[in-house]
């Protein structure tokens, strides 16, 4: 869903195959695990639907728990359940490896059998390593643009970003106000 929660919904996730694209954008697959798994939705759709609906019932849930906390709220124990339900299914799957880009090594996420779920595993463990930090915590906001309401993760140096992208909700604020001002006098 975007936007504004309490207006009407946009729901932007219809299929499995919205979810996989929105996965590959975010980083959290490569194109080819996205086309592996495409392949394999088409030939199980009814576990697709079955992982969409996962998908979304996360998303939620995650979106309930940050919006919460924004606005100095415990966490719902059922919306937590279901965080804890998608780690218990997919934390399995996490890896230590070496590091590629320097010493040492890394968490990385074991594609050895991609299942359709595969992808749930990355974003649980993104949304609880972000509960488990009281600092990033502490910086969600929610976009202030009138026709937004999605949460963001204020990383700016003092904590006073307004919107949730600079170049669509922001620049579309700024040019609001840019028109008022100029024809309001």
């Amino acid at each position: 869903m975007g936007g504004k929660r309490e207006g009407i919904a946009r729901e932007k996730l219809h299929s499995y195959f919205d979810f996989l694209t929105w996965c590959e954008q975010a980083g959290l697959i490569s194109a080819a695990q996205a086309v592996a798994l495409k392949e394999r939705s088409e030939e199980v759709p009814k576990d697709a639907l079955g992982v969409l609906k996962r998908v979304l019932e996360l998303r939620e849930a995650i979106y309930r728990v940050f919006f919460g906390l924004f606005n100095g709220q415990k966490p719902r124990p059922d919306d937590l359940a279901i965080i804890n339900a998608e780690l218990a299914h997919t934390l399995g799957g996490m890896r230590i490896s070496p590091n590629s880009e320097r010493d040492g090594f890394s968490w990385s996420w074991s594609a050895e059998l991609l299942q359709l779920d595969y992808p749930l595993g990355p974003l649980a463990h993104s949304a609880a390593s972000l509960l488990v930090s009281h600092d990033c915590c502490a910086h969600v906001r929610q976009c202030r643009a009138d026709n937004c309401g999605w949460l963001f993760l204020d990383s700016s140096k003092n904590h006073s970003r307004c919107w949730c992208d600079m170049r669509d909700c922001g620049n579309r604020a700024k040019v609001r106000r840019h028109r008022a001002k100029r024809h309001g006098g």
